[in-house]
């Protein structure tokens, strides 16, 4: 599987390797491992996840699911993940605010299908919720 994934493994890989003096909290879910405190939001390179210290509770619980549907696009598509789904994610992450305020940012495209394989969607308040408690 990492052969497969070989181009973000290896740029998860560098990622750790500059950002890994701010890691605070390592653990493994089934088939990812997340860093903590490598970054403001969420990245996903791979199977490695790296989240923001920020998220707590319930909503770090939300945020991996839906990064753990970053995991399962990464094993979909192999080395096409970082052209069909990183930098469109990364680009849409960076102006999404400054070019589309009104619009939700798991409207777009990736990031549904990634809230759809990790199990969870957005609420009517514009959150992130558990799929099965949305009606």
């Amino acid at each position: 599987m990492y052969i497969w994934q070989a181009p973000q493994m290896l740029a998860a890989l560098i990622w750790y390797l500059i950002r890994h003096e701010d890691i605070t909290e390592k653990y493994t879910g089934k088939f990812y491992t997340v860093y903590r405190g490598a970054n403001r939001g969420g990245v996903t390179l791979g199977d490695r996840i790296f989240l923001s210290n920020y998220y707590q509770g319930e909503y770090l619980a939300l945020v991996s699911a839906h990064e753990s549907g970053h995991v399962k696009q990464s094993m979909i598509l192999g080395p096409l993940y970082l052209f069909v789904i990183g930098i469109p994610s990364i680009i849409w992450a960076w102006c999404h605010k400054r070019l589309f305020p009104r619009i939700n940012y798991y409207s777009f495209p990736t990031e549904k299908w990634a809230n759809k394989l990790g199990g969870v969607g957005v609420g009517e308040d514009g959150v992130l919720t558990w799929a099965h408690l949305i009606r």
